[in-house]
C-alpha cells in the first residue's frame, strides 16, 4: 500500500511536466514559423526592388550590349549547334579556319595497281605525298604486303579523292576528325600585326636616337621583336598549309581475299561463312603441302640415314643370328663327344 501510494504521488508530477514540455515546444515552433515569414517577405521585397532596377538598366544599355554578343557568338564562336555538321558550319561561316585529317584502313588483291593510283591521283589532285613506306613481299602462299601513306590534298579535291579511293579498295575502317583553330589563328594575326607596329616605331625611334646605350637598347628590343615576329610568321605558315591541305593517313593491306563488310541475309551470310571455312581450308592444305614439298631435301636427307640405319641394324642382326646358330652348333657338338666319351669308358668297364 505504502508504494501504491508513492506512485500515485508521482503521477500528477510526470503529467505537469510532460505539459509543461509540449507547451514549450508549441511556443518555439511558432515564434520560428513567424521569423520564416518575416524573413520570406523581406526578401521578397528585396527582389522585387532589385529587379525593378536590373530591368531599367537593361532596357537602357545592356540589350544592345547582349545582341551584339549572342550576334558574335553565332557567327564565329565556331561551336556546332546540336545536329549541325561540319558541311553547315563552312556554309554558315566560310571565313572560319578549319585543320581536317581523314584516316582509312582498306584492304586490296591489287596491291601494285593501288600504289601506281595513288601516285597519279594525288598527283592529278596537285596534292602530294608526305610520307610513305612499304613493307613485305608477295612471296608464298598468303600476301604480306602493306603500305602506309600520309597524303596532303587541297580541300576542294579531297572529297573527290575520296570518293575514287573508295571504289579501288575494300575500306574497313574511315574517320574523320576537324579542328578549328580559327581564334588562334586570328590571335597570331593580331601578335603579327602588333609586332609589325612596334617594329616599325622602334626602326623610327632608331634613326632618330643619338645616345650609344639608347641606341643599344632599342637595337635589343628590335632583336627580341624580329625573333618574335618569325616565330609567330612560322607558326601562320604552318596554319595555313594545314588549313590549305587536308590531311589523309592510309593504311593499305594485299589480301587473296577481300572481307565482306555490307550486311547480307541469313542465307547470304551462310554462304559467305562456309565459302571462307572452304578457302580457308583449301589455304591450309595448300600451305602443308608446300611446306611439304619445300622440305624435301630434307626429307631425301632423312630417308637416306633411315635407311643406312635399317641396314646396319639388319648386318647387326643377321650377324648376331649366325653366331647364336654357331655358338649352340658347337654346344651341340660338344654335347655329342662328351656322350661319345661315357659310351667308351661304359664298354671300357664292361
Amino acid at each position: 500500500m505504502h508504494m501504491k501510494r508513492k506512485r500515485m504521488n508521482r503521477f500528477p508530477a510526470i503529467l505537469a511536466l510532460v505539459i509543461c514540455l509540449a507547451v514549450s515546444f508549441w511556443v518555439t515552433g511558432c515564434s520560428s514559423g513567424s521569423s520564416s515569414s518575416a524573413g520570406d517577405s523581406g526578401s521578397s521585397g528585396t527582389t522585387q526592388a532589385t529587379t525593378g532596377e536590373y530591368d531599367d538598366s537593361y532596357s537602357s544599355a545592356a540589350a544592345p550590349e547582349e545582341f551584339a554578343l549572342d550576334s558574335a557568338t553565332d557567327a564565329g564562336s565556331g561551336v556546332a549547334a546540336p545536329g549541325e555538321d561540319n558541311a553547315s558550319q563552312e556554309v554558315a561561316d566560310p571565313n572560319r579556319k578549319l585543320i581536317k585529317t581523314q584516316t582509312v584502313v582498306m584492304e586490296t588483291t591489287e596491291f601494285d595497281s593501288l600504289n601506281d593510283w595513288i601516285q597519279e591521283q594525288v598527283k592529278a589532285a596537285q596534292g602530294y605525298i608526305e610520307n610513305a613506306y612499304v613493307s613485305g613481299n608477295s612471296a608464298g602462299v598468303s600476301a604480306a604486303r602493306t603500305a602506309s601513306y600520309v597524303l596532303r590534298i587541297p580541300v576542294s579535291g579531297v572529297d573527290g579523292f575520296m570518293e575514287k579511293l573508295r571504289g579501288e579498295g575494300n575500306v574497313l575502317q574511315y574517320s574523320e576528325n576537324v579542328v578549328d583553330v580559327t581564334l588562334d589563328y586570328t590571335d597570331t594575326e593580331s601578335h603579327i600585326a602588333a609586332l609589325e607596329e612596334e617594329r616599325d616605331t622602334l626602326m623610327n625611334m632608331l634613326s632618330q636616337a643619338d645616345d650609344l646605350d639608347t641606341l643599344l637598347t632599342i637595337q635589343n628590343r628590335l632583336t627580341e621583336v624580329r625573333y618574335q615576329l618569325e616565330n609567330y610568321e612560322s607558326q601562320l605558315r604552318i596554319y595555313d598549309n594545314d588549313i590549305e591541305y587536308s590531311t589523309v593517313n592510309l593504311e593499305i593491306s594485299e589480301v587473296e581475299r577481300e572481307t565482306v563488310t555490307e550486311d547480307t541475309s541469313f542465307l547470304g551470310r551462310l554462304s559467305e561463312q562456309l565459302s571462307a571455312n572452304f578457302y580457308a581450308l583449301g589455304k591450309g592444305l595448300q600451305g602443308l603441302a608446300l611446306w611439304f614439298l619445300g622440305a624435301l631435301p630434307a626429307w631425301i636427307v632423312l630417308a637416306v640415314l633411315g635407311i643406312a640405319a635399317y641396314s646396319i641394324y639388319k648386318g647387326v642382326r643377321r650377324r648376331k643370328r649366325r653366331a647364336a646358330l654357331k655358338a649352340a652348333e658347337e654346344a651341340a657338338e660338344k654335347e655329342r663327344q662328351n656322350k661319345q666319351k661315357e659310351e667308351k669308358q661304359e664298354k671300357n668297364i664292361n
